[in-house]
């Protein structure tokens, strides 16, 4: 079983483990490592990047696994057994973590407002949530306005964030907020977001999109 590093400490960086298979696909070279510390795509976040040794890596999930396994595409094989250092950016994962974590923030207090949530995208300069519409187009002045000052306030308040377990299901929640299953890093309170404003709220084709930015202390 490969240990998921990512999910159980944001800030760790860094980690000497095995490799335990390589091979050759479609993607060229990659590698699975016991110990796995780079959060691969998916759920609307971006994947880590980072080094194992001095060789440039990107993470993807395995296809075919009845289990999660990431594995790495790398510049050139390396033999299952060797012991490797694996490290990723810190200041991408900070970056991804902080859109993550805001992008619950936000759509947790538009969902109070009565949307039906659809789809997430927390990539960096292109961040934002989509709901349905619903029938009557929304005052979205009046939206944005309460959106934005209720997220402020949750950032000020240092709001924490926590994750927890439902059978499979990995929860995040944030204080006074609900909890989603969710796979991606986050911070561990809403304190360390900074520069957070909402860039865009537009309804299109029935659906509402809410645009944000935010970065990491």
């Amino acid at each position: 079983m490969q240990r998921h590093i990512y999910l159980e400490d944001t800030y760790r960086f860094t980690v000497t483990t095995q490799v335990v298979d390589a091979g050759t696909g479609e993607l060229g070279s990659w590698l699975t490592l016991r110990d796995n510390v780079f959060h691969p795509q998916g759920g609307g976040q971006p994947s880590d990047v980072g080094t194992v040794g001095d060789m440039a890596v990107r993470p993807f999930k395995a296809p075919g696994t009845d289990t999660h396994v990431v594995r790495l595409s790398c510049e050139r094989l390396l033999e299952v057994g060797d012991e490797v250092t694996s490290s990723v950016d810190p200041e991408v994962r900070r970056r991804h973590a902080a859109l993550h974590t805001c992008g619950h923030v936000v759509d947790g207090f538009v969902r109070e407002l009565g949307f039906r949530h659809r789809v997430s995208n927390h990539f960096p300069g292109q961040a934002r949530i989509e709901f349905d519409a619903g029938a009557d187009k929304p005052d979205l002045e009046q939206l944005a306005r309460t959106v934005e000052e209720r997220t402020r306030r949750a950032i000020e308040d240092d709001r924490k964030v926590y994750a927890s377990e439902s059978g499979d299901l990995r929860l995040i929640g944030i204080d006074g907020l609900h909890e989603d299953p969710c796979g991606g890093t986050h911070v561990s309170s809403l304190g360390q977001l900074t520069g957070f404003s909402l860039r865009s709220v537009k309804v299109k084709g029935g659906v509402l999109k809410v645009g944000y930015v935010v970065e990491h202390v």
